[in-house]
């Protein structure tokens, strides 16, 4: 069937498959399941990955066997097909078509414009194409069990139609359990204008256009260019640091990959910022402070201004599935979603716990989004990479931070910097 999947040193090893394999954050069906071949077996069960790489992997590896026998099974009982015949084939027939449809699907899904209003739409969409897929792949299989008798040509067509809607139906269950959807069947993806963000939050982000960094507020489309980084690389990120020597206030940097990925580039976008801000955590816990990419900056959420004071605390996961969770110390309610299905894989990164209770992050490779635990909703906010948030302190508000320091290029003194041990 066309069907397939797309602590820090343990999980070393993923990160030196990812940076190997191309594409791999655009491409998740192809990235779970190679990066399940070659990681899952160096660790143990807590750290080998997700229900739906294995899910994807033993289906490519073995499944594959049990589902061709079944449908040569179903072949030789409703079509009297010789059944030995039958079952060789279709078991050819389903290895053909998984390892085929993995790539083609991977490749598809690589050019579709899909994000979080739209994602739900386009993972039903290809659920469709590729019960199709899967019939006119493995049509010929059928055909041939059927060479050399009379009205083969129909009798193939119907019952392809047959054992594939059998078969697809098994495997959609099978998937499915093992996938993560609980950001649709049970948020509410809504405006962002139904989620009251604080409009005192000014943010800071990389454009996905052109990789210079822009600003703009939580509330409105007041987009504006701040400094020219022309980064590509989605690994890249913002984040803020204390200044020196007045700890007080706080400096925006620029975190970009190099050819070393332990030694990355640490490029100064403003500095002595009189704001209110939040450093990730993994830099507030190690001395001296170390800095991640996208891909780790991940763990405990921390808080921004009066978020600090708020019974709700938040987590995101390394793996897709563990996506963004919420725990409200006071009346003990717990919220949690995630996306990861054969069709897509979103990660939870970058994200701060802002004033009322709301969750700023990037899901995904460029999508700033926010979330409201209370009401169980999530808004997608713009495109963009590496947002952080900040809040005046002075009282000409949010806006005076623009008004301090005058656009520049990225003319900085670039410093490396080490990262954790890989």
């Amino acid at each position: 069937m066309c069907h397939g999947v797309a602590s820090e040193k343990n999980i070393s090893r993923s990160v030196q498959i990812a940076a190997i394999l191309p594409g791999v954050k655009c491409r998740p069906l192809l990235f779970l399941v190679l990066l399940g071949v070659f990681v899952l077996p160096q660790h143990a069960w807590a750290d080998a990955g997700t229900p739906l790489m294995w899910a994807g992997m033993l289906h490519l590896v073995f499944g594959n066997t049990l589902v061709g026998i079944g449908e040569g099974a179903l072949l030789a009982w409703c079509f009297s097909v010789p059944k030995v015949r039958a079952v060789w084939v279709m078991i050819l027939a389903n290895y053909v078509s998984a390892w085929l449809g993995l790539f083609l699907i991977d490749r598809s899904i690589d050019s579709l414009p899909m994000d979080l209003n739209n994602g739900w739409k386009w993972f039903w969409a290809m659920v469709v194409v590729t019960y199709f897929m899967t019939i006119l792949v493995e049509w010929p299989f059928v055909a041939w069990c059927f060479r050399g008798t009379q009205d083969w040509f129909q009798k193939s067509v119907k019952a392809s139609l047959v054992v594939q809607t059998a078969s697809y139906v098994l495997l959609f269950g099978w998937y499915w359990m093992a996938s993560g959807t609980s950001l649709y069947t049970q948020m509410s993806i809504v405006g962002p204008s139904e989620l009251s963000l604080p409009e005192s939050v000014l943010v800071y982000f990389i454009s996905p256009k052109d990789g210079d960094v822009y600003s703009r507020h939580l509330s409105g489309k007041d987009e504006r260019k701040v400094f020219e980084l022309h980064t590509k690389n989605i690994n890249d990120r913002l984040l803020v640091r204390a200044s020196t020597p007045d700890t007080s206030r706080w400096d925006l940097v620029a975190r970009v990959e190099t050819e070393d990925y332990g030694n990355p580039r640490l490029i100064a976008v403003k500095t002595n910022m009189q704001v209110e801000a939040a450093a990730d955590w993994r830099s507030t816990h190690t001395d001296p402070p170390q800095y991640e990419s996208t891909w780790f900056s991940f763990g405990e959420v921390e808080p921004i201004g009066s978020a600090a004071d708020s019974q709700w605390k938040f987590w995101t996961g390394f793996w897709p599935i563990e996506g963004l969770q919420a725990s409200n110390k006071a009346t003990g309610d717990k919220v949690r979603f995630s996306y990861e299905t054969p069709f897509g894989a979103w990660i939870v990164r970058n994200a701060v716990h802002l004033p009322s209770d709301k969750v700023l992050f990037q899901l995904g490779k460029d999508q700033i989004c926010a979330f409201d635990p209370v009401h169980r909703r999530v808004a997608l906010l713009w495109h963009g990479r590496g947002p952080v948030p900040v809040i005046e302190k002075t009282e000409g508000g949010p806006e005076s931070v623009e008004k301090k320091q005058t656009f520049r290029p990225a003319t900085n003194q670039v410093s490396p910097v080490s990262g954790f041990e890989r």
